[in-house]
């Protein structure tokens, strides 16, 4: 109720208030609507609604949706709530109908950081071999090269 007083309310026809503070929002009293949604979404009027109601001058609650009546309330606990016995122990039925986690274990060691890359992606680097001095990929101990007499 106090976010609603630095609102500046204009009435624009019946049951439809436009309600200015740094935006401006349309409010349907008649609908249980406001452009920001929140009155539908919560089923209770947002700040601009209660703006709206209290330009027109009219009760509050009688704009709160009816589940959040005392009423109800008491409704919702008028019938006996079955206490659990034990959690551990489930019935066979519920059993059958309960998802398991998937049998997955960690690897051990430290997380890899880097990615395996595809086929497309992977660059031989070129090295100098040590026996036979050429570029290439192979190094002095899978060098095929035969040997040069000097």
């Amino acid at each position: 109720m106090e976010k609603s007083g630095r609102f500046s309310v204009h009435y624009s026809s019946p049951g439809v208030y436009e309600v200015r503070s740094d935006f401006s929002y349309v409010v349907n009293i008649s609908e249980h609507s406001c452009s920001c949604v929140k009155w539908q979404i919560n089923c209770f009027p947002c700040p601009h609604g209660l703006a709206a109601i209290q330009a027109a001058s009219e009760n509050v609650y009688d704009y709160i949706d009816k589940y959040f009546h005392v009423d109800m309330f008491k409704k919702s606990y008028s019938f006996p709530i079955r206490p659990i016995t034990n959690v551990d122990m489930s019935s066979s039925e519920s059993a059958t109908d309960c998802i398991l986690p998937p049998l997955a274990k960690r690897p051990p060691g430290r997380p890899r950081v880097k990615r395996f890359k595809s086929i497309g992606e992977v660059e031989k680097k070129l090295i100098r071999c040590g026996r036979c001095g050429k570029m290439g990929t192979h190094n002095k101990f899978s060098c095929t090269e035969p040997l040069v007499q000097q």
